[in-house]
């Protein structure tokens, strides 16, 4: 991905330590961290004391576990995600037990698409094709593709521009993904049909609140017997956009509260 050549020093190996503790919010051992990162036990203690003398982690004293800190959930705040994510869990929940499918939930930064949350449906054989964090380049996946597809052309071309080596990897191009938002248009819902792992497709519906802002997009991945046009239609597209429009309500009286 673009950028992704300087993730280096001190900077990377914080970000390394960040992920670690943000998938274990009940607390993470230095043991645990050390796994994870595989960086030596001095580094990974080194790093942990530096997150902690920003008030961007905390040890607790009787476990000594280290968790993530309330200044940077504010800080994520901030960003408007963790607010998405929050807002979105109940429903993403509903949907997951309703299809037994698994949830998707992403959002748009910059020229990217970002999993911020998942939920796994009780069907046995499980679409784990994204975890939260996972980054694509907008476009190539059916959440990305919702949120590419809801951006004016302009915002698109530009995108574009900056992800053409990134969309190569994913055999993607501009001309490509104009066709894609061509379909979307006519289907009325973004899908990926085996376009990126042969066996799984996933469908996908924006999130977009009143003021017009393209907050999110939700999708539901399945196996592909299990995704065929007639259950689409009958069972998932109407809970996707019965969930999207409840998210879409909620996100839009914090942005005029907000105001």
């Amino acid at each position: 991905m673009p950028g992704e050549g300087l993730a280096t020093g001190s900077i990377a190996r914080a970000a390394r330590v960040l992920d670690s503790l943000a998938r274990r919010p009940d607390g993470a051992s230095l043991a645990e961290v050390v796994a994870d990162t595989a960086f030596t036990r001095s580094t990974a203690h080194r790093v942990l004391s530096a997150l902690a003398g920003v008030d961007y982690a905390f040890q607790d004293p009787e476990t000594r576990a280290w968790r993530l800190s309330a200044r940077l959930a504010a800080l994520s705040r901030l960003a408007g995600f963790v607010d998405v994510a929050a807002s979105a869990r109940r429903g993403m929940k509903r949907l997951a037990e309703a299809t037994g499918d698994t949830v998707f939930l992403s959002v748009r930064e910059g020229a990217a698409a970002v999993c911020i949350a998942r939920e796994v449906g009780a069907y046995p054989i499980r679409t784990l094709t994204l975890d939260r964090g996972d980054r694509r380049p907008l476009g190539v996946g059916a959440g990305s593709l919702a949120l590419y597809a809801a951006l004016p052309a302009r915002t698109r071309a530009a995108v574009n521009r900056i992800n053409a080596a990134w969309l190569a990897e994913y055999g993607f191009d501009a001309r490509r993904l104009e066709a894609e938002v061509a379909a979307c248009a006519a289907r009325g819902y973004a899908l990926n049909a085996g376009g990126i792992v042969p066996a799984m497709s996933a469908v996908a519906v924006p999130v977009i609140t009143r003021a017009g802002r393209v907050a999110a997009a939700l999708a539901i991945g399945a196996i592909n017997e299990r995704m065929g046009e007639a259950r689409i239609q009958a069972e998932i597209l109407p809970a996707l956009r019965r969930e999207a429009a409840h998210l879409a309500e909620r996100l839009s009286v914090r942005e005029e509260e907000a105001a």
